[in-house]
């Protein structure tokens, strides 16, 4: 071998090794589990924002708790936050009122669960 070859076999082994080493990018879990990718904060469908009553408020307290938590989790969702920030904001929930927003499989609900992972509220929205 002389030594053009010899640079031309060690510039094909070094490319096929950072092809296959190189850091791959990540696909969000919503891609990985529902084989849905997310859409950009403007093409979303907006999340009407759902009511509780005051007198239903006073009744449960934990229920009032979680509706606020889902209320601000949904204006943050319609104000075009990226699934990041809304993923900091479940953190700060769930450090501060010790609930996490989540979406529901099964019927693509917003709940709102403590961290036993009770649900607490439905949106029906």
């Amino acid at each position: 071998m002389n030594n053009t070859q010899k640079t031309l076999l060690i510039l094909t082994l070094a490319t096929i090794t950072f092809f296959i080493v190189r850091k791959k990018p990540k696909k969000s879990l919503e891609v990985a589990f529902n084989g849905v990718e997310e859409k950009e904060p403007s093409e979303r469908k907006k999340i009407s924002e759902p009511t509780m009553s005051k007198k239903d408020a006073k009744a449960n307290p934990t229920a009032a708790k979680a509706f606020k938590c889902l209320q601000a989790y949904i204006k943050a969702y319609n104000s075009g936050e990226s699934q990041k920030n809304l993923d900091k904001l479940n953190a700060e929930l769930s450090n501060e009122v010790g609930m996490v927003v989540y979406r529901r499989r099964q019927d693509n609900k917003l709940c709102v669960k403590d961290l036993n992972g009770k649900d607490i509220i439905v949106n029906n929205d």
